[in-house]
């Protein structure tokens, strides 16, 4: 009968790590089956609680904190979300922006957004940018690409001398 207990433990712990997954509740379904086999054969329930005991307990010790490690190495960067996640993405400069401290508005993820060149100059309306950082609410961004009759500085053009 004590057995029929012990898997029912074994169980509840099983259904909470896989909940949690803190390597917790999986060391206690094994020292809960441990115990189980314990009782199928024969063992009195002190017996049965001692080796529940240093199962669980083994495995917390000796082999919890090696796995955590590796989960957590295998685990890959951390996904940006909002705002951040826009870092590194291409976006369409819808109002210029007119200087260092004037901003415009760039078109990225569906939005508006208000934007500042990172080097402070000027960019028209149309050209392709880069999210390279966010101050507050405001994208920080440089040029992609030129757009035709401007310089790589975003300036216009004057007639050639030569």
């Amino acid at each position: 009968m004590l057995a029929i207990v012990w898997l029912v433990v074994a169980l509840v712990f099983a259904v909470l790590e896989v909940a949690t997954t803190a390597l917790i509740g999986g060391f206690i379904t094994l020292g809960a089956l441990a115990a189980s086999v314990a009782a199928f054969i024969g063992a009195d329930p002190v017996s049965q609680a001692i080796v529940f005991a240093l199962a669980s307990m083994l495995g917390l010790v000796v082999a919890r904190r090696p796995l955590m490690a590796y989960l957590k190495a295998r685990h890959g960067p951390e996904t940006l979300s909002g705002a951040y996640g826009m870092i590194g993405q291409d976006a369409v400069v819808v109002d210029p922006i007119k200087g260092a401290h004037q901003r415009g508005h760039v078109h990225i993820a569906g939005e508006d957004w208000p934007a500042l060149s990172r080097d402070g100059l000027p960019v028209d309306k149309g050209v392709v940018v880069r999210v390279v950082e966010i101050n507050k609410a405001t994208l920080l961004v440089d040029r992609v690409s030129v757009t035709p009759g401007h310089s790589a500085e975003g300036l216009p053009e004057g007639p050639s001398q030569g």
